[in-house]
């Protein structure tokens, strides 16, 4: 997991992306050689990469006088994604991604144990 407090311009953040296989993945049929049929999938039910965002920019606001609430006046922190595309998020919602981490070993970690848990 990640937090703000140390981040700067140009750091790489590593998400875990999991996919769902249910729908995806196909049952391939045998018979062994006593005529007894099994099977198995050509995929596994999950399966994890990991996304490499850059961490590229940071939209803060300067209020100045007595100003009213507006929600809009959130910090922001921009991540640019593997397909170029730079989206922002907010600061209260950065602590509430679990599969954000600052090091790929952590990442490929929290892979491991999803591998454990999904089997």
């Amino acid at each position: 997991m990640i937090t703000t407090e140390n981040m700067k311009f140009g750091d790489t953040i590593y998400s875990v992306k999991t996919v769902n296989n249910a729908f995806r993945k196909n049952k391939l049929t045998f018979t062994d050689a006593d005529g007894n049929e099994w099977y198995r999938y050509d995929k596994p039910n999950w399966e994890y990469s990991i996304e490499e965002l850059l961490y590229c920019g940071k939209t803060t606001y300067v209020e100045e006088g007595e100003v009213g609430f507006d929600e809009d006046r959130r910090i922001e922190y921009h991540f640019k994604y593997p397909n170029g595309q730079i989206c922002p998020e907010y600061e209260e919602d950065i602590g509430e991604f679990e599969n954000w981490y600052t090091t790929k070993t952590a990442a490929e970690e929290n892979i491991k144990i999803k591998e454990k848990e999904n089997g």
